[in-house]
């Protein structure tokens, strides 16, 4: 084939915060709004297609999602668990069209442009049968990449394990110690800070 894969791109921002006591995407984190911070890095990239799902259209980071090129996609059953959100994703890029899908976390807010960039780079020769994974040392996880033949397995996923059945057959790529920290409470964001 030769060509470049079409690439889109999903930002999971859905989640109920039930940990954090608030609303954690909207918490104050280096200047910005914690939810912002993914996405400002992924706006540098060429993708055929931006969404960020969102459980409120009126959340307060979507005119910030909006102004890096992300469209907010309402997931109305994902108070069911952040599977519905990788569902809601497959289904998009199913009905994109596109060759690969990075589905990446909005409150994983250290995630680097290099590690971003070496995902794709890694994805880049499998195309459509993609699947490479972000890695700590210790497990597979997002941000990851699946190519168009696992958006089928992707639209299947439901509770809150999303796609992690499928992330144990992917290639991994190691990110530097403690980027791909995720906040789930405050405490979290406050060693993150």
């Amino acid at each position: 084939m030769g060509d470049a894969p079409r690439l889109a791109v999903t930002l999971l921002a859905a989640g109920q915060s039930r940990r954090f006591g608030g609303d954690k995407l909207a918490a104050g984190f280096r200047g910005r709004m914690l939810g912002l911070h993914a996405a400002d890095t992924l706006a540098r990239f060429a993708f055929a297609h931006r969404w960020v799902i969102v459980s409120d259209p009126g959340h307060p980071c979507v005119p910030g999602w909006v102004e890096t090129g992300f469209e907010p996609i309402l997931n109305v059953d994902a108070a069911q668990g952040m599977g519905t959100s990788v569902a809601l994703a497959g289904r998009l890029a199913r009905e994109a069209e596109v060759d690969q899908l990075l589905i990446a976390l909005a409150d994983m807010p250290l995630v680097t442009q290099a590690h971003f960039a070496a995902l794709l780079t890694r994805a880049s020769p499998g195309g459509e049968g993609a699947l490479v994974a972000s890695t700590d040392g210790a497990a597979a996880m997002p941000p990851a990449v699946f190519g168009s033949t696992h958006f089928d397995r992707l639209v299947l996923a439901s509770g809150d394990k999303g796609a992690r059945a499928l992330l144990g057959a992917a290639e991994l790529v190691a990110a530097p110690q403690g980027t791909l920290a995720d906040v789930d409470d405050e405490a979290a964001l406050r060693a993150l800070g």
